[in-house]
């Protein structure tokens, strides 16, 4: 084995250089060089390298050359020196296989898959060339004897060329990596959003639903009201009540006595003020011959109130309160009606906050998406990225069509969920598929 500052005997240890046919490029200006190492134990291969590479230039950079004349300088470079693109690489320097540990140094400690190493031996016998390729994670391998100044520049390009590729499909990696992390934090954000939407919805639901029964009950009984009185009836005679049926009864919560006889109309409101309000209109109607029919508050014998929708018949158009009819309706259900449409108002606030959510997930998933097909279309399938750029670009498609379905929701269905809870169904939810969605 030849040592650092031996001479080179033998022309089949020997690399075979000639600047002849060397491409001559012009200087490049202001731009990073290449970082080559040159790991080999004998002077000469450096100084010959060099010699042939002195003005050589790709993609307008020139070569900065880094010597190393043994494995362990070799692993100290390669340390040191991040950014190196090449290594020129002997198998043997101080030990028979000091270029194959730094190769393994490189690839298994270091983990940088993406520097080229070409292998030159002087000694093909002792590593075989096809075990060497098929072992150790090597990008070339070179023979002294058929390494002549073409080759040289030849594998130089080639290796520039993949340590390019290699770097930009790193960096692709690791902005894909940043994007997948953006997008799960947004993820979570949205599904949070949704979740605390769901939970209130499911909330609003159930009130829904009470008010919905509380109406049914209502309904029920104001139907079996009307089978024999549909609205409270009393007769006032100089003010005072001398008549009520049983809706009167119930409406009032007069006992079944004779303890409303003689009271007068005005005990029937909270106050009276509001009896001289409505005394007023009454009384103007009556005299302009108008419906007498106006919505009031009424009060019960136990003090609470209720409105009431008040309609009065008298011939006495200067007193109505010296005889009349006067019919009186509990009107509590418009309450629960309009609480019914502030419930339909939220629920749909509700589905428009889901679309609107889905609307802005839909950029940065059309982003990665596209993004991964282009990564996919130009990579080979062999490559060790290919099958988990796959797999995200499904995930991504699949997200992008929650997004399209959510956007879409008009109507609901719900499913049974972890701990007793119910969530949306989005694969029973109906409504127009919304365009501009990603698939």
């Amino acid at each position: 084995m030849a040592k650092r500052g031996d001479s080179i005997s033998g022309s089949n240890d020997m690399l075979q250089f000639s600047k002849k046919n060397v491409p001559r490029r012009p200087k490049p200006r202001h731009m990073p060089p290449w970082e080559i190492i040159i790991a080999d134990d004998q002077d000469e291969i450096h100084s010959i390298i060099k010699l042939v590479l002195d003005d050589f230039t790709f993609q307008n950079k020139r070569i900065k050359f880094l010597s190393a004349y043994s494995g362990e300088e070799a692993k100290t470079l390669i340390r040191q020196n991040p950014h190196v693109a090449l290594i020129l690489l002997d198998v043997v320097m101080e030990t028979d296989n000091a270029g194959l540990e730094v190769v393994r140094y490189i690839r298994e400690d270091l983990k940088n898959s993406i520097v080229q190493i070409v292998l030159n031996t002087g000694q093909p016998g002792q590593a075989p060339e096809h075990e060497i390729i098929t072992k150790y994670g090597i990008n070339d391998y070179k023979s002294k004897t058929e390494f002549n100044a073409g080759k040289l520049v030849t594998s130089i390009v080639s290796s520039l060329r993949a340590y390019s590729l290699s770097k930009s499909l790193h960096s692709a990696n690791e902005k894909l990596n940043t994007y997948r992390c953006h997008l799960e934090e947004l993820v979570n954000e949205r599904t949070t959003e949704l979740a605390d939407a769901n939970k209130k919805l499911k909330l609003e639901i159930k009130d829904r639903r009470r008010a919905e029964e509380a109406l049914k009950h209502s309904n029920d009984i104001q139907h079996q009201l009307l089978d024999a009185s549909p609205t409270g009836i009393c007769l006032l005679k100089e003010g005072t009540i001398e008549w009520i049926n049983d809706e009167m009864y119930r409406m009032f919560a007069f006992d079944l006595d004779t303890s409303y006889q003689k009271q007068h109309f005005k005990a029937l409101y909270p106050s009276d003020e509001e009896f001289d309000r409505v005394s007023q209109i009454i009384t103007d109607k009556i005299k302009t011959g108008e419906l007498v029919d106006i919505d009031t508050v009424f009060q019960r014998r136990d003090g609470s109130t209720f409105p009431g929708y008040l309609k009065i018949s008298s011939h006495n158009r200067s007193d109505y309160l010296a005889q009349s009819i006067v019919t009186i309706s509990d009107i509590s259900w418009r309450q629960q009606a309009e609480k019914d449409r502030i419930q339909k108002e939220r629920l749909q606030g509700a589905l428009e906050m889901s679309g609107s959510i889905c609307h802005e997930l839909n950029q940065p998933l059309q982003y990665v998406s596209g993004a991964s097909e282009l990564m996919i279309m130009d990579m080979a399938k062999d490559n060790p990225v290919y099958d988990t750029l796959c797999k995200l670009k499904t995930q991504v498609d699949r997200m992008g069509t929650i997004t399209r379905k959510l956007m879409g929701l008009t109507k609901y269905q719900t499913v049974e969920y972890v701990g007793g809870r119910k969530i949306i169904d989005i694969n029973q939810t109906t409504g127009k598929r919304s365009a501009g969605s990603i698939g």
